[in-house]
């Protein structure tokens, strides 16, 4: 029987990335030292970093059939990520302009989308989820998301191998939370915790437990998890039980785009095919977001080990 595959739910665009020796000024022309294009979006780099660590999985989210998405099809097919449950439009992808300032090692990111099509409840619900032991939500539409995770807990009522859920609090919506309420992990970005007015990641973790708590359908085994850039990952529990694991130090950030996404699913691994309790899981997380941050892209994965600490 094959192995039930980890299924990432979201955005699938194009990244059009340049390499510059400085941030550009306005109204300048410079050359970059390096461009490139390469396949984005979270859910999908969730997908890619999962493969390279050797788990089974799946991207759901609208892809166009237009010339444009020609090239992420085929980077999904070649990296072996399922596609096919995926529903389609004629529109061209959305597309993201990324500048890399590989002294300082920082990534702006400039996103276009004029109104691609989100996926909605009826285009999941044509999935077979007993294929599936985890699927991952990137939060966006919260009405469309709501529905597809309440048909997941329907699901789990019913049967004995119940299918984890996650979803990742990035946008910057306190209406997002409607989701973590009914999630076993959350993971909730630096930016969003800002924008909610925490600190501090220990403040996001425990103000994001309030909110899930104070909520008439809250889910009472949610696990929170707040990266905060270079500082720290902090997490709690369940069962309330509160740990802040300092990042790892590199030493030299060669690409820092996708390393959130990196540490994301790198946690899902280490939570799911490892079975490592969550304190455990978010080192291995920032070991391998750590690893990443020092390489091109993310193909070099396969060869992350994490190290067991003494």
């Amino acid at each position: 029987m094959p192995e039930k595959r980890i299924l990432c739910v979201g955005m699938c665009v194009l990244d059009i990335i340049h390499v510059c020796a400085e941030y550009p000024k306005e109204d300048t022309d410079r050359r970059c030292q390096n461009g490139y294009w390469q396949r984005g979006g979270n859910a999908s780099n969730n997908s890619t970093v999962l493969r390279k660590l050797g788990a089974p999985c799946e991207f759901l989210g609208m892809i166009s059939t237009s010339p444009a998405f020609g090239f992420l099809y085929e980077d999904c097919r070649r990296r072996d990520i399922h596609i096919e449950n995926c529903p389609t439009t004629d529109m061209d992808p959305p597309f993201s302009s990324i500048i890399l300032v590989k002294s300082k090692g920082t990534r702006t990111i400039v996103h276009s989308n004029p109104g691609f099509p989100i996926l909605r409840y009826e285009d999941f619900k044509k999935i077979q989820l007993s294929e599936y032991s985890w699927i991952h939500f990137e939060g966006r539409n919260v009405k469309e998301t709501r529905g597809m995770i309440d048909w997941i807990r329907e699901h789990n009522d019913g049967t004995n191998d119940a299918i984890k859920i996650s979803v990742e609090l990035e946008k910057l919506n306190r209406d997002l939370f409607e989701l973590a309420c009914r999630s076993d992990v959350v993971f909730v970005s630096k930016d969003m915790a800002e924008h909610m007015g925490w600190n501090t990641a220990k403040e996001a973790v425990f103000g994001a437990k309030e909110i899930i708590l104070e909520s008439a359908l809250k889910w009472l085994h949610t696990n929170i998890v707040c990266p905060w850039g270079s500082v720290s990952t902090d997490c709690l529990s369940s069962s309330g039980e509160y740990v802040s694991v300092p990042a790892c130090q590199v030493n030299e950030v060669v690409d820092s785009l996708g390393a959130g996404d990196t540490f994301l699913a790198a946690c899902i691994y280490a939570l799911h095919h490892l079975k490592k309790p969550l304190e455990e899981a978010v080192r291995y997380a920032n070991q391998a977001a750590a690893f990443k941050i020092q390489r091109r892209g993310y193909d070099e994965l396969e060869g992350f080990q994490y190290q067991e600490c003494e």
